[in-house]
C-alpha cells in the first residue's frame, strides 16, 4: 500500500512550476549554444569585433548547467510545496526583472520582464502562499 497523499495544487502553482521547466529549457539551449560556439574556430566567433577566449564559452556553459540543476530542484520543491521554494521562486523572479531592465533595448528584455513579473505575481498570490504554508511545522 502506498502513502502517497494527493494534493490539489492551485492553479498559481502549477503555472510557477511549469514555467521553472520552460526557464531550465531555456538554459539547456544555452548551453547547447555555448557548447556550438566554443567548437567553431576562433575568427568566426568575433565578439564585439574580437575572438572570444574558449573559457567564456566553457564558463558559460558551466554556468548554464548549474542553472537548469537549480532550477528542476526549485521548481521540484514547489510542487511539493516547500515553503523555501517560494521565497526562492519569488528571490530568482526578483532578480530577473531587475536584470531583464537592463536588456529593454532587445526583445528579449522585454519578453524576461514580462514573464518574471508573471512568474512573481503567481508565486506571490494567496493561494499559492497558502500552498506554500501548508508544509510549515504546526506549533
Amino acid at each position: 500500500m502506498s502513502n502517497v497523499v494527493m494534493v490539489d495544487r492551485p492553479f498559481s502553482v502549477r503555472f510557477v512550476v511549469v514555467m521553472m521547466y520552460v526557464a531550465a529549457l531555456g538554459y539547456v539551449g544555452g548551453v547547447i549554444i555555448n557548447i556550438t560556439l566554443l567548437m567553431r574556430p576562433e575568427q568566426a566567433q568575433l565578439f564585439f569585433d574580437r575572438p572570444v577566449s574558449d573559457w567564456y564559452w566553457i564558463m558559460s556553459a558551466l554556468l548554464d548547467v548549474i542553472l537548469v540543476v537549480a532550477f528542476v530542484w526549485i521548481a521540484r520543491m514547489a510542487w511539493r510545496g516547500d515553503y523555501s521554494a517560494g521565497m526562492m521562486i519569488t528571490l530568482l523572479a526578483a532578480l530577473n526583472i531587475a536584470f531583464s531592465l537592463f536588456r529593454l533595448g532587445q526583445v528579449y528584455g522585454w519578453i524576461t520582464l514580462a514573464l518574471s513579473i508573471a512568474v512573481l505575481a503567481a508565486n506571490m498570490a494567496a493561494s499559492t502562499q497558502d500552498f506554500y504554508r501548508r508544509s510549515l511545522p504546526r506549533l
